[in-house]
């Protein structure tokens, strides 16, 4: 009797079992399916035309700041005491004006009359002023003595002009030392304000930059930067300008001996700096710039522990400003066009509010206050940051973390990247649980200082952590629009935000703070799984791993998959998960092929994909 009723009784019990599961399996992923419609909805609104670009001092920019606030308000949340109408504004220089007055004059060398706007033309990133001193061939502007390529270490620029070339050397050889293995540029390193910097600390009283001949060449024209091109600069910053190859080329020959591109390749053929005075050759100019201010601000709201004696704070931040119609800090020069910046930053801004809405329940609860900001001029040099870090409004002292969130929208390969890991020793601990939880890959990366919010926090000496899905090629770009964002990945990302946020709430004592003046080079800075190019359906309910897209210029692309295909075995092994397919990613490298099977609309097709290197 007891055998025979068994498998019914199993049945009953299974199916009650396993009933309210469903349900609330079912239920989880609808209130999902409810989060990734609205995260969706409010990019569409950040990240409109109509936004314009969210360019600092602008009205659009302050319909989203008072978009912001209103919606917070609605969700319970407080503003600060000093700061009650959640709006923390403060003053910068607005984008210059070109005055009449620009010029510049070599005496030394033999050459024509230079004419404004067709042998050089003014820089809107530096300052006003006149100049004049002796000229310094420094290459790329490079600052490396880590890795034995300093530009700088065997030549004076104090009261001198610095003659400078653009990009960075090798530039086209993959895995070289300022080149991912993708073929992604180190942006710090190339970087026209990381390079006039390097000048300006060492004593430098102008830059003048100069188009690489390898870029000259193979765009077959050496066009000046279009005024704006870089963003804008301060009143006190030294003079910039840009000068054309051939001008370059007439300082050069007359004191090296060597054109330009010669020197270039020198450079690039022995990766020795062949920084030098350009003895016997002065060079005197005006930067003539027209500087104004505008006013924009933070939006900045809380939510109060538990007991108003507890001041210890987490602040939680991203910035919501972009690069407007991209006159200043387009990565498209020439073009003139909304840049909408769904990706940046409209994707950390949205995840934010995402974020705001899924703690607001917990006001009152938590033992640690949380403060949530939007930072404003992140795109002009980190300002809403700096602001905040010079005019706190919770005592940085009792600050004990700072989780920034700057372009989390193009998840691909579930892969998620963790700057700064290395600030504290709590982070990788709770980042292994979260990794488990949610099914991610994360990339985890020690250093923490980089060009993004988080900085001026970790030079306080408060412990931080930065959230990124890896640049592309729409970054600064009119292409950057919400029709390219992973909404599933986004809501994931709030799902990593969200478990990090309460552990730091609920944490017994506060996080250890771990010095490291190494800065992120974030096109260098490409690790975990290889890259494939899937986005995967998190929904689908069939054995094998749905694709719900496939990213541009990826092995799955290459290999001709599409929306839609199953893949159902890879490596000769079945395909019944999508963990099924990332554990045999993760057991291979990249260059490596694996064949993949997958159906297609009823039938069963073949393909081999290469993997790519780590993005």
């Amino acid at each position: 009797m007891f055998n025979r009723f068994l498998p019914a009784v199993c049945i009953v019990c299974l199916s009650v079992l396993l009933t309210p599961f469903t349900a609330t399996a079912a239920d989880a992923m609808e209130a999902h399916r409810l989060e990734e419609q609205r995260i969706l909805e409010e990019l569409s609104y950040f990240a409109a035309d109509a936004m314009e670009g969210r360019d600092t001092g602008s009205e659009q920019l302050v319909e989203c700041a008072n978009y912001l606030r209103s919606e917070l308000q609605k969700l319970g949340y407080a503003f600060p005491a000093n700061e009650d109408d959640g709006y923390q504004e403060f003053s910068i220089s607005a984008p210059p004006e070109q005055g009449p007055a620009n010029q510049l004059k070599v005496s030394g060398a033999d050459q024509l009359e230079w004419m404004n706007d067709r042998d050089y033309r003014v820089c809107a990133f530096g300052g006003s002023g006149a100049f004049a001193g002796p000229l310094v061939f420094c290459g790329y502007g490079i600052d490396d003595a880590e890795n034995n390529f300093d530009e700088f270490a065997n030549v004076d620029l104090k009261g001198k002009v610095a003659v400078i070339m653009r990009r960075v050397p090798r530039q086209t050889e993959h895995g070289s030392l300022y080149v991912g293995k993708n073929g992604t540029i180190d942006v710090n390193r190339a970087g026209l304000r990381t390079k006039f910097t390097n000048a300006r600390e060492r004593g430098a009283v102008a830059v003048l930059f100069v188009n690489d001949p390898h870029s000259v060449k193979k765009d077959e024209k050496d066009e000046l930067f279009e005024f704006g091109y870089g963003g804008g600069g301060k009143p006190e910053e030294i003079p910039i300008f840009q000068i054309t190859v051939a001008a370059a080329d007439l300082l050069l020959k007359a004191t090296m001996g060597h054109s330009l591109e010669d020197i270039e390749s020198a450079i690039d053929r022995t990766m020795q700096p062949l920084s030098q005075d350009l003895k016997g050759v002065r060079i005197e100019g005006t930067a003539d710039l027209d500087f104004s201010s505008t006013r924009t601000g933070n939006v900045v709201a809380v939510l109060e522990p538990r007991d108003a004696d507890l001041r210890e704070t987490i602040v939680v931040g991203a910035h919501y400003d972009h690069v407007g119609w991209g006159k200043y800090g387009s990565l498209a020069p020439g073009t003139r066009a909304i840049h909408n910046g769904a990706d940046d930053n409209a994707s950390g801004s949205v995840a934010l509010l995402s974020l705001a809405r899924r703690l607001a329940e917990k006001s009152g609860r938590l033992d640690r206050r949380i403060v949530l900001i939007w930072f404003a001029a992140e795109e002009r040099g980190l300002l809403g940051s700096k602001h905040y870090v010079d005019a706190p409004l919770y005592p940085l002292s009792d600050t004990i973390a700072m989780i920034n969130l700057d372009m989390v929208g193009r998840m691909c390969d579930e892969k998620l990247t963790v700057f700064g890991v290395g600030s504290s020793d709590v982070w990788n601990p709770w980042l292994d649980k979260i990794e488990q939880e949610t099914e991610l890959n994360f990339f985890r990366e020690k250093k923490a200082l980089g060009p993004s919010d988080h900085a001026p926090f970790y030079e306080k000496q408060i412990p931080v952590l930065h959230l990124f899905t890896g640049l592309h090629g729409d970054y600064h770009r009119p292409t950057d629009d919400v029709e390219e964002i992973n909404t599933q990945g986004m809501r994931r990302v709030v799902d990593v935000l969200e478990e990090l946020t309460l552990n730091l709430a609920n944490a017994r004592k506060r996080p250890n703070y771990i010095e490291n003046k190494k800065w992120i080079q974030v096109g260098r800075h490409a690790g975990g799984r290889p890259f494939v190019g899937i986005i995967p359906d998190l929904y689908a309910s069939v054995d094998g791993l749905v694709v719900q897209d496939v990213a541009e210029d990826s092995p799955t692309e290459t290999a001709g998959l599409q929306r839609g295909d199953v893949i159902v075995a890879a490596g000769g092994q079945p395909i019944r998960t999508r963990a099924d397919f990332w554990n045999l990613i993760d057991r291979h490298s990249p260059k490596e092929t694996i064949p993949l099977e997958f159906q297609r609309e009823g039938t069963r097709m073949s393909v081999e994909i290469k993997l790519g290197s780590p993005r």
